[in-house]
């Protein structure tokens, strides 16, 4: 597994992003500052927009400062949900947004 810093997720949460706001899926790549080339994979799932990056983790000592950067992007009025772990998710969270589109986003982020 490649350990991503947080620099490096919250570039790929926003790259996931974009590619949601165009409403498409399919694997794509973000070029991270600190990790290199990152690839993410994005499905269209019924009403969701699921994402995450196979193979890739965070720190869980990065999961407040992530759900930090949340509450202030993408912006343009609007803040990232965040789901932390819990007993049924003990090594991942996710990050969300609801009815900015006719689709769910929904990043997932494993843990390490």
């Amino acid at each position: 597994m490649v350990h991503l810093t947080l620099r490096s997720v919250e570039e790929c949460i926003m790259t996931a992003y974009n590619q949601y706001l165009k409403g498409k899926d399919g694997t794509i790549t973000c070029p991270t500052i600190d990790n290199g080339k990152v690839t993410i994979q994005t499905v269209i799932r019924s009403s969701q927009f699921d994402c995450g990056f196979a193979g890739n983790q965070m720190n869980k000592a990065d999961k407040a400062n992530l759900k930090q950067w949340c509450a202030s992007n993408p912006g343009g009025g609007w803040a990232f949900g965040f789901r932390d772990t819990d007993a049924n998710h003990p090594d991942n969270i996710n990050v969300t947004l609801i009815n900015k589109t006719n689709l769910m986003f929904n990043f997932h982020v494993y843990l390490y």
